[in-house]
């Protein structure tokens, strides 16, 4: 039925174009579903693109074990036509079939571990949120041309966030119950046509319980490009009450996407006794940047 992959599907260059471009045949207005038993369009997550952020692990390129949610996004003249959305608990996580008619699309595919699904309904403004989560978080996004044969795509998914790991010299004050870590410059939205940068300046923040027995913090960020420094302020609370225990602001971290910015330094201590060590931490390379303040 299939003739060659090649002949199947067509690449546009520029995924702006699409987004932009005339509707060549009838919008459908699907919302969230499992995909259709009957499809013209077939797409696998074949590879994702992960170093571990631990050091005991090996490099793994599975959507099984690296993230908890996909979603599948169509969008036809700047809307949004269709979105399937899968978790790890889903039979055939990390492929679905999709039924569309004959014309031109953009296509866009997030992996994460959000608590639930970004909002998707402009594709140069996909939102996470401080609901949900910030997460370790893989993007894929092409033009997508449906003929009159089938078309079938394995998809390689790339990272777009950056990471920041607090690794505390001072212990856990005894009275407290939670921390909030909120920090500015980043983003917590992409722009799915231009690349996967943060298009929003968001005020972006995570929560932990504590049980004493934590040795690091990690958080996670879209970068708007590779100069990005963000503010991090990190409050503990006196058991589940709101109820300040500590609080530490810590400026001027630099981020850089696929990189681990690993801070070190006494995180529950006044200001004054000790300054951060900064490492960006980059296993793609040999290449570390070094930041002291």
């Amino acid at each position: 039925m299939a003739k060659q992959l090649s002949s199947l599907v067509k690449v546009c260059v520029c995924g702006m174009m699409v987004l932009a471009g005339a509707v060549s045949c009838e919008k459908m207005n699907v919302e969230d579903d499992g995909g259709d038993a009957q499809a013209n369009v077939k797409l696998r997550v074949g590879s994702i693109e992960r170093i571990p952020f631990e050091l005991s692990r090996t490099r793994g390129r599975d959507v099984n074990g690296v993230c908890s949610r996909l979603n599948f996004l169509v969008y036809q003249g700047g809307e949004r036509i269709r979105q399937v959305s899968q978790t790890s608990e889903d039979d055939g996580f990390g492929y679905t079939q999709i039924q569309l008619s004959e014309g031109r699309y953009f296509l866009v595919v997030l992996a994460h571990s959000s608590s639930g699904n970004p909002t998707s309904t402009d594709a140069q403004k996909i939102g996470f949120t401080n609901t949900t989560g910030f997460t370790d978080t893989f993007f894929y996004a092409d033009s997508l041309i449906v003929a009159e044969e089938d078309v079938a795509r394995t998809l390689e998914l790339k990272r777009i966030t950056a990471m920041v790991r607090f690794v505390p010299y001072d212990d856990i004050p005894a009275n407290a119950g939670r921390i909030r870590f909120y920090y500015t410059g980043g983003s917590g939205t992409l722009n799915a046509a231009g690349d996967g940068w943060g298009v929003v300046n968001s005020k972006q923040s995570q929560w932990y319980n504590l049980t004493h027995d934590e040795e690091q913090f990690d958080i996670y960020t879209i970068p708007h490009g590779d100069d990005d420094l963000l503010t991090v302020t990190a409050t503990t609370y006196k058991g589940e009450t709101d109820e300040i225990s500590t609080e530490r602001k810590v400026e001027g971290i630099p981020v850089l996407r696929n990189h681990i910015t690993i801070c070190r330094g006494y995180l529950f201590s006044p200001v004054n006794q000790m300054n951060y060590e900064i490492t960006v931490d980059d296993r793609w390379s040999t290449d570390s940047l070094y930041f002291d303040f």
